[in-house]
């Protein structure tokens, strides 16, 4: 049954190009590490709400909450998701997916998954590495700045590095790879590209947080909700924005789902 799965979800990602496009009501998810309580509580939202687009912004393997151990269980149900609706759920990738390329710490997955690893890995390099969702552009770390988005390959090593290790320079993390983008960085991509914002997972420190007026970051697992400026996040994105403020965010760290303000740093 397990191979089956991943044998679907590896053929039906296969189909999806490095860069996604969407427009409409999309709901955006960060980081879920593992947390198929929250993972769940998103899917049952974005069908009850009704919305177009549901996108993770990837690192669904890795440091799993306590009570529930391991990230197998997370990880197969976004896929089994994705395969009932591959149309309308879309799994970026992670820096924690993209441990082939860039081995990350920890990595706990590779134990976790046995003999199976190999098939897991064969989906993740099927994984999008982007999206421009509307005007909004979305991926888990950062942006390509040494070569265009439009022609980057989903398993290219330098867009990998860019896109799914990058910070933001205010952040106090130290990763080693990827780039730390400023005010300036941010404002040139998204212009080039015609986007108004961009949202991000990644870096927990910023959870919660906009940087330069136009960089949200946001995590949605229970394992950090009390990291950056807290909370268990989505954000949702209604057609065309101006501005970061047309981005509703909600959190679920109370264990219902609530209006949240985000912090603002420069």
């Amino acid at each position: 049954m397990e191979r089956e799965l991943l044998e679907k979800a590896k053929k039906t990602m296969a189909k999806e190009p490095a860069l996604l496009k969407l427009s409409g009501k999309i709901m955006v998810a960060g980081d879920t590490h593992g947390d198929v309580v929250i993972a769940k509580q998103i899917v049952k939202k974005f069908f009850d709400e009704k919305y177009d687009y549901l996108i993770f912004l990837g690192d669904y393997v890795d440091r799993a909450p306590p009570d529930i151990g391991s990230s197998m269980l997370n990880i197969n149900f976004l896929l089994e998701e994705k395969i009932e609706c591959s149309d309308k759920i879309y799994l970026l990738k992670g820096n924690h997916e993209a441990n082939y390329a860039i081995p990350c710490y920890p990595h706990d997955f590779e134990y976790e998954a046995g003999q199976m690893y190999r098939k897991y890995v064969e989906i993740f390099m099927e994984m999008p590495l982007a999206a421009i969702l509307n005007n909004v552009f979305a991926a888990h770390g950062g942006f390509p700045i040494k070569k265009s988005i439009y022609e980057i390959d989903k398993n290219d090593i330098e867009a990998i590095e860019e896109i799914t290790w990058s910070d933001v320079a205010i952040s106090p993390v130290y990763r080693g790879a990827g780039n730390k983008f400023g005010k300036k960085e941010l404002n040139e991509f998204l212009d080039k590209i015609k986007a108004k914002a961009f949202i991000r997972g990644h870096d927990y420190n910023m959870n919660g947080i906009v940087a330069y007026e136009k960089c949200l970051t946001i995590f949605s697992s229970r394992l950090y909700k009390d990291m950056g400026n807290g909370g268990v996040l989505i954000a949702k994105i209604d057609g065309n924005i101006e501005n970061m403020k047309d981005i509703e965010i909600e959190d679920f760290s109370t264990g219902e789902w609530r209006r949240y303000e985000v912090k603002y740093i420069d």
